[in-house]
């Protein structure tokens, strides 16, 4: 990825926090009543009148800061305008802190990306960046306050683009505001992370998370994925069709439908597989090594007792060489692009552990599930209300949660350990586009007419 735009205020001096709340806190800590929404007035009152009542041009980062943090006190408490350089003063250091974790990170993106800023600022963001050593890291300042425009209208992005000679489709958006980064990236088309709170609604599925930018070459550059696949069941209504073949070699398109699972898998940037097979899969496995000769195998055998115990063993084989995988039943097909997002949001959501959901729900016996407004799956199965998502058949988990898995005899079916899971608040959810579960006759031939739309 060529380019990456920062916001600054609150992103690169903060893991997320606004100036407003965090002057707030400053103020409350010295004594100051701060009532709101009183304060927010005095502010926001500051805070948009700053460049008509002082010329700030050539003004460091630590004298915008006194003249904010009088201007504030002299509306909200004028009896206490002597505490202004106090609150300046810790409003720097928290600054400069946030500067000092954050600045090695920009240095290595920097060796592999144009970096530029887009803020809506004062008009001396250039002169407030060199007052704190980082102007030279950033290739291209767009400050609102200079060029008269602000986010999230398209035209501060493009300028920022422009200066950096990247398109939009090239490039990616880091910040802390949904309204101002987000939406401004996503109405041009371009990439966006989302800095702060893990907990709070992200502005779209598309967004990735970090609850820092020192988090930020995690998503942007993550460590290669590993992921395991579900093969061990015979598919009995597969059977009639499909005499003397097991599931992982039904063909859908003339292609085994493991080889559709991989497929989507490595375009997601997997290289590394682990997959279960019954006691009957040794031809699935001589087929894979012969279409995929290049990837790394791991070939788990067990006629297992349940989609729990296949699950837990696949999982806790991938624990013990990776932090964080995925894992995927051999008859889910999806667009690989789907595939690679999933795995990309479900890094990014910052839970222990995700499940992909689809709006297209064609199953017998659907898992239900219901999503909160912070993206963490509210309720599975019979607990489910809304019943508009259901999972299909991809998940994502740490090592710590595979290592913490129960043993098989606790539960009899996949399903009920995932509801465990989503009880205790540790699933995030991200919604896929159309994904299909291949069962039975019908959904192959329903597969087959997915596939050729895809264009695969």
């Amino acid at each position: 990825m060529p380019c990456i735009l920062f916001d600054f205020g609150g992103t690169l001096d903060s893991d997320g926090t606004t100036w407003l709340e965090r002057f707030l806190g400053i103020y409350e800590a010295l004594g100051v009543p701060c009532p709101r929404p009183r304060f927010d007035r005095a502010f926001y009152d500051s805070d948009d009148n700053l460049p008509s009542r002082f010329r700030l041009k050539g003004l460091s980062l630590e004298q915008t800061l006194d003249l904010q943090a009088r201007c504030v006190l002299e509306s909200l408490a004028p009896e206490r305008a002597d505490l202004g350089p106090e609150a300046a003063r810790r409003f720097l250091e928290d600054s400069r802190a946030s500067f000092r974790r954050v600045r090695p990170v920009l240095e290595r993106l920097s060796a592999g990306h144009r970096l530029g800023i887009v803020s809506n600022f004062y008009g001396n963001l250039d002169s407030v960046l060199a007052s704190e050593g980082l102007r030279d890291l950033f290739g291209f300042v767009a400050d609102s306050g200079v060029l008269g425009v602000t986010k999230p209208e398209p035209a501060i992005f493009q300028k920022a683009l422009a200066g950096l000679g990247c398109g939009p489709e090239e490039a990616v958006m880091v910040g802390d505001s949904v309204p101002r980064d987000m939406k401004g990236a996503e109405g041009l088309g371009m990439r966006h992370v989302l800095v702060g709170d893990l907990a709070r609604p992200a502005c779209c599925p598309q967004a990735l998370r970090v609850a820092s930018v020192t988090d930020l070459e995690k998503v942007l550059s993550p460590a290669p994925l590993r992921a395991g696949i579900i093969a061990a069941g015979d598919g009995s209504r597969l059977k009639a069709s499909h005499p003397g073949l097991i599931k992982p070699l039904v063909p859908v398109a003339g292609r085994p439908l493991c080889h559709w699972v991989v497929d989507s898998l490595l375009q997601a940037g997997v290289a590394d597989f682990t997959v279960l097979f019954n006691s009957r899969g040794r031809r699935a496995q001589e087929s894979l090594l012969a279409a995929f000769p290049r990837l790394r195998w791991t070939f788990l055998e067990r006629d297992t007792a349940s989609s729990w115990e296949s699950f837990r063993l696949v999982a806790q084989s991938l624990a013990e060489k990776s932090a964080d995988f995925v894992i995927s039943t051999v008859d889910a097909i999806m667009p690989p692009a789907e595939t690679r997002r999933f795995a990309e949001a479900a890094r990014a959501a910052g839970a222990p552990a995700a499940l992909a959901l689809t709006g297209f729900v064609d199953d017998e016996k659907p898992l239900w599930a219901d999503l909160g407004p912070d993206g963490r799956v509210a309720a599975l199965g019979g607990d489910a209300r809304t019943r508009t998502h259901a999972t299909s058949g991809l998940y994502y988990l740490t090592a710590d949660v595979a290592r913490a898995m129960p043993p098989a005899q606790a539960f009899a079916r996949l399903r009920e350990y995932l509801q465990s899971l989503a009880a205790a608040g540790s699933v995030a959810g991200v919604v896929l586009s159309q994904t299909l579960d291949v069962d039975r006759p019908e959904d192959v031939r329903q597969a087959e007419d997915f596939l050729t739309a895809l264009g695969s």
